[in-house]
């Protein structure tokens, strides 16, 4: 059964699920603005002795489906709850104008206009301690939506409003939300190509979320930080072509001389192409109020500076290669003067090793959780990397699961790229690599360290690595540790060399602690193991922990040296007199089968 939106109206004014104004309270009419879902105009209600703006979302005669009625009046409840946040756009109601038969959401009035012409306006002589205010600002806004579960779903420059200085979210997604559960409605759309997750135009009928919303903020934060819309020579004719750019081959508009590293990294995190990657909205407002307590702007752009930025070198809409505008923009992503002092930032540990090596069971046991998929075989449960933060005695560390060496359905190549992928997630650099192994080393990782010895002693990689022995039962004992020790040193001259170099090697023992029972006379005994592995678990995580921190001190491992090493070793697979990918690739099945 469906419902005229006349009757639904009817209903929530009844119901005082919203006020309603009759139109000709309303007086000096005029119109301010006009865009996909309708115009604004600007009004004074003199009931209220207000200056307001009168939103047009759907005319009388659409349908709305009545399953979707009570979703519509939910949200709308909640959205009168955040209404009178100092950093969102007051909803006061709906009027309807008789002669059309369009309803207008009556919404407080911002006198400074949208971001988009205030930046226009009044960027030149914008501090970035402004910008930062104005960046806080809009993550107050959707902290206060997120808390209540509203997912805005529409964030873009023209919905974010100035009143006096003070940045608002616009419209909280109410008219779009009411335009999409219209049945006969034509504006059912994905809205500004430029802020929209690209997941929309990868997955068919993708539900916006949460992380959507940080994806549009991410951009919004360069904007404040350029003081221009993303990507304004595409023209309107060319948005389906600016959306592939974005979701196949993750463009994003450079970065801005002078942009303070720490708000430049929050923004790249924030428009990630993995959810995953982007951080929770109580992350951003976090990193923002840091950089908001800088006193002097000076001490913001000290912190980063990018030289020779040129406008006009973003990729432009005639561009046909498409290849090299994902290069040029992961090369500028990596190639960043990262700082050196770990004490400023999180610590970041980066888990690599062979598939069933044990590396998601220790990022589980160092997070104190079961996010990451333990593998009980040799195939793979690990495809893409995994991000997941914890914290120890107010230290906060992210650990980075990685894909496996010997992953069965990916070349040297694509292993590398995924684990470069991973690498970008923590741009602040790595504090410790846990190059993880489940056994003594075996013939092909032996033979891949030959491959590219020279490689990864000349880029000192090895002083931020500390070898993580995996599946130790013994790893309490000390004379068993100090015998398997020696056994490393033993059993051949490269990898004596290489452990050598290591910060460390720790001995740990992880056993699966989700043992599956197939047999109810072996209930107890399997709930006995499992209470047994458990503390297995927690006493190898205060050993991992002890460990990370004596090493976690010093300093990162640059971005830029993780792109150079990447760049070196793919340069050397990839040299066709030597045919090393072929050689790598082969050493790699050998490992399959090891």
């Amino acid at each position: 059964m469906t419902l005229k939106v006349k009757e639904l109206i009817d209903k929530m004014i009844k119901d005082e699920d919203v006020k309603y104004f009759e139109y000709n309270e309303f007086s000096s009419i005029k119109e301010i603005d006009r865009g996909a879902f309708g115009k604004v105009s600007r009004a004074y209600l003199a009931s209220n002795k207000l200056e307001v703006a009168l939103k047009t979302f759907v005319d009388e005669n659409s349908s709305i489906e009545e399953e979707k009625l009570n979703e519509f009046v939910k949200e709308l409840n909640l959205l009168r709850k955040v209404c009178h946040d100092a950093n969102i756009n007051n909803f006061l109601g709906i009027t309807k104008m008789e002669l059309t038969g369009n309803y207008f959401m009556v919404l407080e009035y911002a006198n400074e206009g949208n971001l988009r012409e205030y930046l226009k306006n009044k960027f030149n002589s914008l501090k970035w301690k402004d910008k930062i205010r104005m960046a806080l600002d809009i993550t107050c806004g959707l902290k206060r939506l997120h808390s209540e579960e509203i997912v805005h779903r529409d964030l873009h420059s023209k919905n974010i409003l100035v009143n006096n200085g003070k940045l608002l979210i616009a419209d909280l997604g109410l008219s779009k939300k009411l335009a999409e559960i219209s049945s006969n409605s034509k504006a059912n759309k994905l809205g500004i190509p430029q802020y929209i997750d690209p997941r929309c135009h990868k997955i068919t009928k993708f539900k916006k979320d949460k992380k959507s919303d940080i994806y549009g903020l991410g951009v919004l934060l360069w904007e404040i930080s350029s003081g221009f819309p993303p990507f304004p020579n595409y023209q309107p004719d060319q948005l389906n072509l600016l959306s592939y750019h974005i979701s196949t081959n993750r463009l994003r508009e450079d970065p801005v001389e002078g942009t303070p590293l720490k708000y430049l990294q929050l923004y790249q995190r924030c428009w990630n192409d993995d959810p995953n990657v982007r951080p929770d909205i109580e992350e951003v407002y976090e990193i923002l109020s840091q950089l908001s307590q800088l006193e002097t702007d000076e001490s913001l752009e000290l912190q980063y500076n990018i030289k020779n930025y040129n406008k006009q070198e973003r990729l432009q809409p005639n561009n046909s290669d498409v290849n090299n505008s994902e290069v040029n923009y992961d090369s500028k992503l990596t190639d960043l003067s990262i700082e050196s002092d770990i004490s400023l930032g999180p610590k970041n540990l980066l888990i690599v090793g062979l598939t069933s090596c044990g590396k998601s069971a220790l990022c589980n046991v160092l997070t104190e959780t079961d996010i990451f998929r333990e593998s009980e075989s040799s195939v793979s449960e690990t495809s893409n990397f995994q991000r997941k933060s914890f914290e120890v005695n107010g230290t906060k560390y992210y650990a980075v699961d990685t894909v496996g060496f010997k992953h069965t359905n990916l070349s040297a190549k694509e292993i590398l790229d995924k684990i470069k992928e991973g690498i970008q997630s923590i741009p602040e650099g790595i504090s410790q690599i846990l190059y993880v192994i489940g056994k003594p080393f075996t013939a092909g990782e032996i033979r891949m360290f030959e491959l590219f010895e020279e490689i990864i002693f000349e880029s000192g990689i090895l002083e931020f690595v500390t070898i993580v022995r995996t599946k130790f039962g013994n790893f309490k004992i000390p004379n068993e540790r100090k015998k398997e020790h020696n056994m490393l040193f033993e059993e051949n001259e490269k990898i004596a060399k290489i452990v050598n170099s290591c910060k460390d090697v720790i001995y740990v023992d992880n056993p699966p602690v989700n043992i599956h029972v197939y047999d109810d006379h072996d209930r107890d005994d399997i709930e006995n193991d499992e209470k047994y592995h458990k503390k297995l678990r927690a006493r190898s995580r205060t050993v991992l922990l002890d460990h990370l921190e004596k090493v976690c001190l010093e300093k990162y491992l640059e971005l830029k040296t993780c792109d150079e090493l990447y760049s070196r070793i793919v340069n050397h697979i990839e040299d066709n007199s030597s045919n090393k990918e072929v050689e790598l690739d082969q050493e790699l099945e050998k490992l399959k089968i090891q």
